[in-house]
């Protein structure tokens, strides 16, 4: 998850890839698509917090910290949600 999110931003910062973004009076559109600036914060936040997650959970498997590794597995689960539910904002 985190790859996508960092790929799609860095993909329109350096390497000039177009946004494909659809057009806000359209209904079904998220509300983030409504300016390319909103949009690429948004691939930030997101793209950050499971950077964080990933770290934490590659950290607890080397000190073999099995609950801290399930936490954070569930926190992953809990920030999937968080995107479905931010992209169903319309």
């Amino acid at each position: 998850m985190a790859y996508s999110f960092w790929r799609e931003m860095i993909g329109y910062m350096w390497l000039d890839e177009n946004l494909e973004l659809v057009q806000s009076d359209h209904p079904d559109v998220p509300y983030f698509h409504s300016s390319e600036e909103l949009y690429l914060k948004v691939l930030f936040i997101f793209g950050l917090i499971f950077s964080l997650i990933l770290i934490g959970a590659v950290t607890f498997t080397i000190k073999q910290k099995w609950g801290w590794v399930f936490f954070f597995f569930v926190l992953s689960m809990m920030t999937i949600l968080a995107v479905m539910v931010n992209g169903a904002i319309k």
